[in-house]
Parts: structure tokens; C-alpha cells; sequence
């Protein structure tokens, strides 16, 4: 014997309002991630940011990050392929 229409509307809706509920959390989740503490300058010390925003210190010496730009320019050079 099958179920009632309205049953299996029923569950449909359920299911939905579920599945609805389940990605507003994770949404929430998502954003609260990143929501930096701007109010607290000793919470943006410690995970390495000024109150303005900007990361404390040079994290990679400026000849290492020189190197790094052509060594990925010559390798995107390289593979090309000439038409």
C-alpha cells in the first residue's frame, strides 16, 4: 500500500526545510571564520595583524619573493606552446 500524498509531500517539505537550515548554519559557520577581532589590538597581535589591517613584519625576504616571480615566469613561458 503506498503512502498518502500528502505524507510524502509532507516529507518533501521536511527534508527541504532541513537541507535549508543545514546550509544557513554552515554559512554562518563560514563568515564567522573570517570576522577578525577589529575591536581587540591584542587579538590582532597574535594572529599577526597591526589595528590598521596590515600584517606585522616582512614575512619573505624581498630577493627570495624576486627569485620566486621568475622562476614562475620563465616556467609559464616555457610552457607554451608556440602556434
Amino acid at each position: 500500500m503506498s503512502h498518502s500524498f500528502y505524507i510524502k509531500l509532507a516529507t518533501l517539505l521536511i527534508r527541504a526545510d532541513l537541507r535549508r537550515e543545514e546550509r544557513e548554519w554552515k554559512r554562518k559557520i563560514r563568515r564567522s571564520r573570517y570576522d577578525l577581532p577589529w575591536h581587540n589590538a591584542h587579538l590582532l597581535k597574535d594572529i599577526g595583524l597591526q589595528p590598521d589591517g596590515r600584517p606585522i613584519g616582512v614575512s619573505v625576504p624581498i630577493e627570495a619573493k624576486a627569485k620566486r616571480h621568475v622562476r614562475h615566469i620563465r616556467r609559464v613561458l616555457s610552457l607554451r606552446i608556440p602556434t
